[in-house]
């Protein structure tokens, strides 16, 4: 035995790692579940909180052992309004949220939607996608959805697969490479891009769609924000409806998505394809995208859709700087709170190009690392052009986040 005590911080990601860790040394079953709970601490950001509101939450939370940022002049009621950090493990979390709920200010809705979020962030949650008669299993690995654009002028692959038989050839060789879903385009939405006429994207998409579910049983997504295209590609055998609009630009879309079953990925964007790109600019980029997805989860629950049916996108490029891009995938895991699977789409984008300073067609690496990172930070679809390096490195990754504590 050395002379000398060697302090080494642990990385512990969930109460599992905890237990894990507790087991090692010898901690009784009792004690580990006393105190698995108490190894992880969470923030929890309130915004717009008046001072009353803001010392309640303060002393309770001091009361249980943790602790609440709020602004310096909240002691003096020198502002309006603050927002509050909730600084505390889960276990303590959910204690505040049980004595909120006998506070006056409305702190007990505050209470049920804390008790939400940490019902969202619990690791042992099941991810099932049901969508139509496939149910995919987003829990058990990362999976890969191929993108098959069928236009002249999308970004990366436009007029590439105009030709029916070779859409077909390349969706086959996308699924042979490990694609789990195909995302069928019939209308660009790069930047600057204008919609095209309804009846040429239902002759693009329609078609291909139906030949494509006689080949292959696997679930078809079908990538669009209108109402009748994704009714008919719905009647030809799609499972899922990709609406980078999320329902907002034509809601009987909504509707018809509940009507036949399906599942669908609810995107955020700032403006359109034609006029996202001109300067955006957020107050609280993730706030803000956790709001707007969360207020599309709310239309999509109104219409029949249920739970296990919606995987949510933050919209990567969409109304996005380079700096909106990577920080949305270094904060990826703040939408875990909307309790939805995350898909994120960072392919061959703009914002790697401009990183790594490289024309669009050298931009793997730069797809493979973002995907990567994205797996970390909870990303559960990918939305990818090269479907075999990027499922190779999303195993990878998988194993190293899998590996036994």
């Amino acid at each position: 035995m050395s002379d000398v005590l060697s302090p080494r911080v642990l990385l512990i990601g969930s109460p599992q790692d905890a237990a894990r860790e507790m087991e090692k040394i010898g901690v009784s079953g009792d004690g580990v579940r006393a105190m698995a709970g108490k190894a992880q601490t969470v923030v929890v950001k309130v915004s717009d909180a008046t001072c009353p509101i803001a010392h309640v939450l303060k002393q309770q939370m001091l009361a249980l052992g943790g602790d609440a940022a709020v602004a310096r002049d909240v002691i003096t009621h020198g502002v309006e309004t603050t927002d509050v950090l909730l600084l505390g493990t889960p276990v303590q979390l959910g204690l505040l949220a049980e004595k909120l709920s006998y506070q006056p200010f409305g702190l007990p809705a505050l209470g049920e939607e804390i008790t939400g979020l940490l019902s969202a962030i619990n690791p042992k949650r099941r991810e099932i996608l049901r969508a139509r008669n496939h149910e995919i299993d987003l829990g058990a690995r990362v999976h890969i959805m191929g993108i098959l654009n069928v236009t002249p002028d999308s970004f990366s692959d436009g007029g590439l697969y105009l030709r029916p038989s070779a859409a077909i050839d390349h969706a086959l060789q996308l699924i042979e490479d490990g694609a789990d879903i195909i995302d069928v385009g019939g209308q660009s939405s790069r930047p600057g891009s204008r919609p095209i006429l309804e009846e040429e994207e239902l002759k693009r998409i329609v078609p291909l769609v139906e030949r494509l579910h006689d080949e292959w049983k696997g679930p078809i997504s079908i990538d669009t924000y209108r109402a009748h295209v994704a009714e008919e590609a719905l009647k030809a055998g799609a499972a899922i409806v990709n609406d980078i609009t999320s329902f907002t630009v034509e809601p009987r879309i909504a509707e018809i998505t509940s009507r036949y079953d399906a599942a669908c990925v609810l995107m955020h964007m700032r403006g359109s394809p034609e006029t996202m790109q001109r300067d955006p600019s957020y107050d609280d980029l993730m706030g803000e995208i956790a709001q707007f997805l969360r207020a599309a989860i709310g239309r999509a629950a109104d219409a029949g859709i249920r739970d296990d049916q919606i995987v949510v996108d933050p919209g990567i490029g969409f109304g996005k700087t380079t700096s909106h891009n990577l920080s949305i995938l270094r904060h990826l895991t703040e939408l875990e709170v909307l309790g939805k699977p995350i898909m994120i789409g960072p392919s061959r984008k703009g914002f790697i190009g401009r990183v790594l300073d490289l024309p669009l067609e050298e931009r793997l690496e730069g797809t493979l690392a973002a995907s990567a990172y994205a797996i970390a930070q909870g990303a559960r679809i990918l939305r990818v052009h090269e479907v075999r390096p990027v499922a190779r490195a999303a195993r990878m990754v998988e194993a190293c986040i899998q590996a036994p504590a």
